[in-house]
């Protein structure tokens, strides 16, 4: 909070009468705390204007607490009889001798681009007018106008004339002195504290911890309940899912994992001195199911970075908001470091190929091309013609993988993971023969992994309901375990169609074009199943 209240005084020393300044609403208190500490020790008064009852208050510290006392000299407009009645202080403050900083909220909306809507759009108009007006006016004034809003996008027509600063998200050293002011602790305990809170503003991180203050035994404690919070938190704020590395078990893609294996080596101090880099981004690229979205939790796993699932398609459904909308999250993002950004169903963001699609990439791109970060973009396609070229050179997306239907060495793997869950047996060894084991695979032939996934546990489910025909009550250790058999699961695959063959014309021309431009995810299949280990004389 002090660098932004140190630029905006840097800013108003050049003699700046307009300036606009973007800081989330939770921050709102703080920054005005800020604001009225500085203006007091300069000695340059402060007001603030607000829309909600059109008045204006001057803003002072009585005894270390901010309090806003109402200053007559403001009237406003008792009837408002037209919309500009509304902003009467624009007026006020060009011909008024009082003399400071007046900090004006809820102007943003009517700066952004224009709007069919005639009267808002005449009413915008006069805004940017008064504005401009007053740029030109308080020029050489100890006058200067804040420009206050949670979202602080102006129209290119003024944006030139109005500098801008937005509050950044702090860093895990901010957060640090912050934490140990709140809990009147030493540094030293609340490091994996200040840790969990990187990604979050002050008072979100306060808000948490008071949320949670009587509920913990020690910082460590603390800091899994501020994780928790910050996850629900990101949520509602950003609408993505925020995942951490956990232990999970993957079928196949020894060649994907090879290369993030590879990749992780990448961060260490010795690759970095030879100035080497990890890649800026990955595309993993085949038909729906083939478990792209278990690759990416899999990669967090190998690199021990948390995962952010994110839909890209869903930014088209913020309209006006949309840029402003991906900015944030990759600020966010960049203030994370060291995470795996995985965009879901990249390619619908652009079926559409309008103009919002195309600024969404270029924003994309320009963030990928620019970071500094240790932030690895991995996105999933099922149709690759439909991104822009400019995304797939080089650069950007340097490595693509072609995540193809499971071969019969992974299928068995699939399985196996699958049936453990349900069936101990799985989990320490084998239990049907390679002849029986072959009978599913080929009864399985193009499946994907949540089509093997969805066969168990019908399977599973169907085992249950013959092992316990009615509601019975049972405790937990004279529970009989399941076991699965082989005749289950082929009456499940029964229920199941598919998709490689339901549309295997579209499969089929996915996995064509991600041939040509994707590596291999997936070696040869070597296993004992194999269908060139087959002896067909047997």
């Amino acid at each position: 909070m002090a660098d932004l209240v140190e630029q905006v005084f840097n800013l108003i020393e050049r003699q700046n009468p307009l300036i606009a300044v973007e800081s989330p609403l939770q921050e709102r208190g703080r920054f005005l705390n800020s604001i009225a500490l500085y203006c007091a020790r300069k000695n340059i008064n402060c007001y603030i204007w607000m829309q909600s009852d059109d008045k204006l208050y001057q803003l002072k510290i009585e005894n270390k607490y901010l309090d806003l006392e109402l200053v007559s000299e403001y009237k406003g407009i008792a009837f408002k009889t037209v919309r500009e009645d509304y902003f009467e202080i624009l007026r006020f403050w060009k011909k008024t001798s009082l003399e400071g900083i007046l900090i004006l909220e809820g102007i943003f909306p009517w700066l952004a681009q224009a709007t069919k809507d005639a009267d808002i759009f005449l009413t915008g108009e006069w805004i940017r007018s008064a504005l401009l007006n007053l740029n030109l006016y308080n020029r050489q004034s100890n006058k200067t106008v804040l420009l206050l809003g949670a979202n602080a996008t102006l129209s290119s027509d003024i944006a030139a004339v109005i500098p801008s600063i937005t509050q950044e998200l702090p860093t895990v050293e901010e957060i640090s002195v912050a934490i140990a002011q709140m809990l009147e602790n030493s540094k030293a305990q609340i490091d994996d504290v200040a840790n969990a809170g990187v990604g979050m503003y002050l008072a979100d991180i306060e808000t948490g911890i008071r949320s949670v203050v009587n509920n913990f035994h020690s910082t460590v404690e603390l800091a899994e309940q501020l994780s928790a919070y910050k996850i629900k938190l990101f949520k509602r704020v950003y609408n993505i899912e925020f995942v951490n590395p956990s232990e999970i078990a993957v079928g196949g893609l020894e060649l994907m994992q090879l290369a993030f294996k590879k990749y992780k080596r990448l961060m260490t101090p010795l690759a970095k001195s030879y100035k080497l880099r990890l890649p800026k981004g990955v595309l993993l690229v085949g038909p729906p199911g083939t478990g792209k979205s278990y690759s990416a939790k899999a990669c967090s796993q190998i690199l021990g970075f948390p995962l952010i699932i994110l839909e890209w398609s869903s930014f088209r459904s913020y309209g006006n908001e949309a840029e402003y909308k991906l900015t944030k999250l990759l600020s966010l993002v960049e203030r994370l470091n060291r995470v795996i950004l995985y965009l879901d169903d990249f390619d619908k963001g652009f079926a559409g190929d309008d103009d919002l699609s195309r600024r969404l990439s270029g924003i994309l791109l320009t963030w990928m091309q620019e970071r500094t970060s240790s932030v690895i973009v991995l996105a999933s396609v099922n149709n690759l013609e439909y991104l822009p070229p400019e995304l797939t050179r080089a650069g950007r997306f340097d490595d693509i993988f072609k995540v193809d239907l499971p071969n019969n060495g992974e299928r068995y793997e699939i399985f196996k993971i699958h049936l453990g869950r349900f069936d101990p047996r799985f989990k320490y060894g084998d239990v049907y023969t390679k002849s029986e084991w072959r009978r599913l695979l080929k009864e399985t032939h193009r499946c994907v992994g949540a089509e093997i996934q969805n066969i168990v546990e019908r399977a599973a489910a169907n085992t249950f309901f013959c092992l316990y025909p009615e509601d019975v009550f049972l405790p937990s250790n004279n529970q009989t375990s399941l076991e699965i058999r082989l005749d289950s699961l082929l009456e499940a695959r029964l229920h199941i169609n598919p998709l490689a063959i339901r549309e295997a014309d579209k499969v089929e021309r996915m996995r064509n074009k991600a041939s040509l431009q994707g590596l291999p995810s997936s070696p040869v299949d070597d296993s004992v199943y194999s269908n060139g280990n087959v002896n067909i004389f047997s």
